[in-house]
């Protein structure tokens, strides 16, 4: 057991941003068996997996995670992981004690800000996209995508006190992700009034509808895009999109990558 400085992990590193305003990028690589006992990090940070996955074990949960799949670590948290696919590449969002006090938040807020998954992991594409072309607004930038980060919390607890409606509706936006159900549909569905949907449905989920099909259709396209298995514009009209252009300019608007590019990661 042991606790790994900042900007440390245990797989190959393959290259780190620090912007000196209390947020470090570490792109890691893991090619080969790593130590796989129980382990610490200093600092609390939030891991995206691009590829790969591991059977990752905490104290009191244990859990197989794979490409997409985001966890949050909290500052010297003990956890192990096992049976990781080999090769495995990570992003991790590591966060200094600092930030957390200047923002006015603490690492639980952070834990549950990601559990709004889509917006989180596009958010940190975003972050990480910033990494490999970094200009001298990159920091700044970093650190504002970080703040907004931060501030999916609300939208979460909104949505968890909402009428029992709102849950049933992300429930069925969820189920037709692939569709493109309109306000009439949805009413129709619910049995409400398209007003009622209209009017709160940015209190409850923190965009408009559009938004949040688009953040769905391409959430659920990052696996096909990585795989490459099938072409963009099989993958556009699989998740719903009109042509692959569109599907194009909707994927690098919400992860600031192309799906060309993403597909390299």
């Amino acid at each position: 057991m042991f606790e790994l400085d900042r900007e440390k992990y245990l797989g190959s590193t393959k290259n780190i941003f620090n912007t000196n305003q209390g947020i470090s990028v570490v792109e890691t690589e893991y090619n080969n068996k790593v130590y796989e006992g129980w382990h610490s990090h200093n600092n609390a940070h939030i891991t995206l997996f691009l590829k790969g996955g591991t059977t990752e074990k905490r104290k009191h949960f244990s859990e197989t995670v794979g490409s997409g799949s985001l966890l949050f670590y909290h500052s010297d948290e003990l956890h192990l992981n096992q049976k990781t696919i080999f090769p495995s590449r990570n992003i991790n969002l590591e966060i200094e004690e600092n930030l957390f006090k200047e923002l006015e938040i603490n690492e639980a807020v952070i834990e549950k800000s990601i559990q709004n998954s889509a917006l989180a992991k596009f958010l940190i594409l975003k972050i990480f996209k910033e990494t490999q072309t970094p200009d001298p607004f990159s920091s700044d930038t970093i650190k504002m995508l970080f703040a907004q980060l931060s501030n999916a919390n609300e939208h979460l607890e909104r949505f968890e006190k909402s009428p029992f409606w709102v849950k049933s509706l992300n429930e069925l936006l969820n189920d037709c992700w692939n569709e493109n159900p309109n306000l009439q549909d949805l009413a129709q569905v619910l049995q409400l009034n398209p007003i009622t949907i209209s009017k709160h449905f940015p209190k409850y989920f923190g965009c408009t509808l559009g938004e949040y099909m688009r953040r769905i259709k391409i959430n659920r396209s990052l696996s096909l895009v990585q795989s490459n298995e099938i072409n963009l514009t099989e993958i556009a009209f699989e998740c719903g999109f009109a042509d692959q252009s569109h599907f194009i300019r909707t994927f690098k608007a919400q992860t600031g990558f192309l799906p060309k590019q993403f597909q390299k990661l």
